[in-house]
Formats: C-alpha cells, structure tokens, sequence
C-alpha cells in the first residue's frame, strides 16, 4: 500500500549550487550526498545511456527533495519549463502569509515575475523560478502554526493534455481518489500569478498523508502532448511515492499493464523500483529500510510536520463543517 509522499526528484546542472539554494530559508536540510554508478543495472533502471550522476538528498518538512547531476545532462535538450507545459511542473512550499520566503529566496537567487498576490481564497500565492528556472509555488496560509519558523512542503503539481486519464492513474497507483476538482479562468488575478494572459484551465487534487498531488491541464495556453520524460534531462524529474509492501506495489501494478522499469532493487537498505504514468513521467515506488527518520511517518511525527499537520486538518475540518451547516 502507498502511504504517502516520500519525495520530489530534481534533475541539476550544478548540484553545488541547487543544495545552496535549496538549503537556504532553511526549506530543506542537507541529510547526505551519494554517487550512482554507469553500471548496467542502473542504465536499466533509469532508462539512460549514461546513469553516471553525483547526488543529494535534502530533508524538509513533510516531504523531501532528491537531487541530481547527471554526467551526461549537458548532452540533452531542456524541457519546456512554462507554465503550462505538459510534466511533472512545480513543487508547492507553504508558509504563514508574508513576503518573508519570498524575499529570502529571491535574495537567494530566485527569479519572479510578481510578488505574492490573492486569489480570493484567503491564501497568498506567488509562482518563483529557481537559479535554473525550475518553477516553485510558495503559499501563504491563514492557518500557519506561530510557532512553525520553516517552510513545509505541501503539494507536487503535474501538467497534463488529459486530466482524466492521468487523475486515474494516479487514482490507481496511490489507492486515493480525487477530492476536488473545477475549472478556472479567465481572471487578471489567475493572470497575475501565472504570469500569462487570458489563461483558462482545469485542476484537480488528491489528498496523500503528508502532501497532496496537483493535477492543471490549461485550456488557454493549450497543454499539448510531450515526450518522454528523459530523467537525466533538467528539471523536475520524479515523483516518489512511499510503500509499506512493495512486492505487493508492484504485483499490483503490473497486473493492472502498467509500464515499469523493472523488478524492485536494493538502494543501500531500502528497495525501489521506476515506473511511467500514461504522459511519460517518471514516478518511483520506494519501501525504506532500517532508516525510520526519512518515513512519511517520521515526517508527520517530527516536531514541525506535526504541528502543520495538526493545524491544517483543524482547518480542513472547519471548512468541511462550514460546508455542510450551509
């Protein structure tokens, strides 16, 4: 069974330089670097020619970040970064409502269109571009804890040609349905954010543990088909999902025609293995090892996810209660 989130992988040019970036604002914390050999095992899993990349692995509240410099990235064409361009798109960090994130990352070396603006639903909003255009939601919440002094990780958004065939895969592979969906535009405020104009597009969402899944399809700009997704290729590059029985994840997935990379594997103690959605994304499916402190768990225990988590169900709660006395 899929329990949550686990992480978000990030392919780099300049792995220094994304660990400086990503560490500051104390949004993520350095846990440790690794290598990955050209062995062809590794070729087979990632689907290169070239697997050879220096690692890291950065831990943030309620969700982590992977990243990676490939020794053959140079060698790939970019991906369309845009807005609404068809992949795995942004990453979502929430915060109290204030422009102090803002600000420090940009300090940082972050780049933006806007500062952070409303959308009408008591939340602050902005869309920021990181030292390699990687694009970034930062969120301001109303119902931030006081006593919250970081970030925390909060959705992974996915840009799709066609929202209903990719929400129900995503339905499948995770067991967890869509919670909420609709569609939007056009409005200067949805302008303003996504620093387009007379965009119009469709959105759903589905609520894991620790972090949700975030699923546009725009309209106007129209999302159109793309290729598959090269992993060694700059940009975000894949989706983690967490298992507590990974043999099973995968018997299941593999009944169900779904294309995989190969068998779970050993990753230092823990076992994982690769997949691709029906766009071509990469997702993986890990099972940790002995290893508890990185667990969706321990993310939701640790001081700071548990009191996010806390305070956001407090208020989802509130709503949901708001809803059904209407």
């Amino acid at each position: 069974m899929i329990t949550g989130l686990h992480h978000i992988g990030l392919s780099v040019l300049n792995l220094d330089a994304a660990i400086d970036f990503y560490t500051s604002q104390h949004a993520y914390n350095l846990s440790y670097r690794f290598g990955v050999e050209d062995s062809a095992s590794n070729r087979a899993i990632l689907q290169l020619d070239n697997a050879s990349a220096r690692g890291a692995f950065l831990q943030g509240s309620l969700g982590c970040l992977e990243l990676f410099e490939y020794a053959c990235r140079t060698e790939i064409i970019p991906e369309d970064k845009a807005v609404y361009s068809a992949g795995i798109r942004h990453i979502c960090l929430q915060s109290e409502i204030s422009d102090r994130l803002y600000d420090g990352l940009v300090a940082a070396g972050a780049a933006s269109h806007a500062r952070p603006a409303g959308l009408g639903t008591g939340n602050s909003y902005v869309y920021i571009r990181d030292p390699e255009g990687n694009l970034l939601e930062l969120e301001g919440t109303p119902w931030a804890p006081a006593d919250v002094n970081r970030p925390w990780f909060a959705h992974v958004a996915l840009v799709t040609p066609d929202i209903r065939k990719l929400t129900d895969f995503y339905a499948l592979l995770t067991g967890i349905e869509i919670h909420r969906q609709g569609s939007f535009g056009p409005s200067p405020k949805f302008d303003h954010v996504a620093g387009l104009s007379d965009i119009c597009f469709t959105g759903a969402w589905s609520r894991l543990a620790n972090a949700e899944l975030e699923f546009w399809c725009y309209a106007h700009p129209p999302t159109l088909p793309r290729d598959r997704r090269n992993l060694a290729a700059p940009g975000w590059n894949h989706i983690c999902f967490e298992s507590d029985n990974i043999e099973a994840d995968y018997a299941r997935l593999m009944a169900h025609g779904v294309e995989l990379h190969g068998p779970p594997h050993a990753f230092g103690n823990a076992w994982l293995f690769f997949g691709r959605d029906p766009d071509g994304n990469v997702f993986e499916v890990l099972q940790p090892g002995t290893d508890k402190q990185l667990t969706v768990a321990a993310m939701l225990q640790e001081a700071n996810g548990h009191k996010v988590d806390a305070a956001r169900t407090a208020y989802r709660d509130g709503l949901a209660a708001t809803v059904t006395e209407a």
